[in-house]
């Protein structure tokens, strides 16, 4: 039997495990576009002294939900609504790498004879929706990486690039329209609105980031809850020292009132990296999602640094609250 190819939302080209070749927003073609809009206004601080290195994802718990930053890879609040684990593409569309609700590393070596055979949602970007069947290993687990498992998929009918998968029909698609569909006013307008609201986050940072302009490389709109607009942006900002160069990476979600449909957003959530430019680790959103009877928006989002590639789920709970629902093991090669 021939397999279909399997595409929901064109991101083949991101590098996947296991060949662990790290994602990198500087490849976006969005980001060259939103970086004409506002300005090169990094390298005003190339000749700024860095200060002592320090790469450090997880900084400071503080009150506000509008300085969250990134939990411990073992936190674990998984929506059993979902299904029992997490479908992401891996180097091709019908290749699945398998994430298990459970956080828990020391579970190794894994055990998803349950799920094999079984129908799986696969669900874009972009809001599309298919259906698939997870077949038997791929053939190409690497015993020598601590990576979970690769499974084919085979697409029931047309599909398309996926960004995620469940083995639930629990969970529908949230579209996440992109800033390359607006006119180059609106979408410089919006890369301000993001900008201002990065400059709102007060979580820890190096003081050599201080008066930098952001350098907006994803923006994001989608509806939060029924008449409500949502925004989530990453964001970044660089010190240029041929030396030593640093980098501070922001991801960040904003709200506008019910029924306001103009002006500026309201920050609600937050979370911040920074420390050498070639360590930090950097966070991509690749889905929103609603999960389960209750159906709140949650946003699956993608973590890479040096110590490998962890997913999370970020979860709307009322207005202007969201929180770390659910976080993965870390799948890393060894060097």
């Amino acid at each position: 039997m021939s397999r279909a190819p399997v595409r929901v939302d064109a991101q083949q080209g991101r590098g996947k495990l296991p060949r662990m070749v790290f994602f990198r927003f500087r490849d976006f073609g969005s980001t060259r576009r939103i970086v004409a809009l506002l300005g090169a206004g990094v390298l005003a601080a190339c000749k700024r002294d860095a200060p002592a290195v320090r790469v450090d994802t997880a900084a400071p718990t503080v009150a506000t939900p509008t300085d969250s930053v990134m939990p411990s890879p073992r936190t674990n609040g998984w929506n059993a609504a979902a299904g029992p684990v997490l479908l992401t593409t891996g180097s091709s569309p019908d290749e699945a790498i398998v994430f298990l609700a459970s956080s828990d590393e020391s579970a190794l070596p894994i055990d998803t004879g349950a799920v094999d055979q079984g129908a799986v949602t696969l669900l874009g970007r972009d809001g599309a929706r298919a259906t698939a069947t997870l077949e038997l290993p791929a053939g190409n687990d690497n015993p020598t990486c601590r990576v979970w498992p690769l499974r084919n998929v085979r697409a029931t009918g047309k599909a398309g690039a996926w960004s995620v998968g469940f083995v639930s029909e629990n969970v529908a698609s949230v579209p996440l329209d992109s800033v390359e569909g607006l006119s180059a006013r609106d979408s410089m307008a919006l890369a301000a609105e993001a900008s201002r609201l990065a400059s709102a986050v007060t979580a820890t940072t190096a003081p050599t980031f201080q008066g930098l302009r952001f350098t907006a490389h994803d923006i994001r709109r989608f509806e939060a809850a029924p008449g409500v607009q949502a925004l989530v942006a990453q964001l970044s900002r660089r010190v240029n020292q041929e030396a030593d160069p640093q980098e501070e990476q922001t991801l960040l979600v904003a709200e506008r009132d019910s029924g306001v449909t103009s002006g500026p957003y309201q920050l609600t959530y937050a979370e911040r990296a920074f420390g050498k430019e070639d360590e930090v680790s950097t966070s991509e959103v690749v889905a929103a999602v609603r999960i389960g009877a209750t159906g709140h928006p949650s946003l699956v989002v993608a973590r890479e640094g040096n110590e490998g590639l962890a997913y999370a789920i970020l979860e709307r709970s009322g207005p202007r609250q969201w929180q770390v629902r659910w976080t993965s093991a870390l799948a890393k090669c060894a060097d």
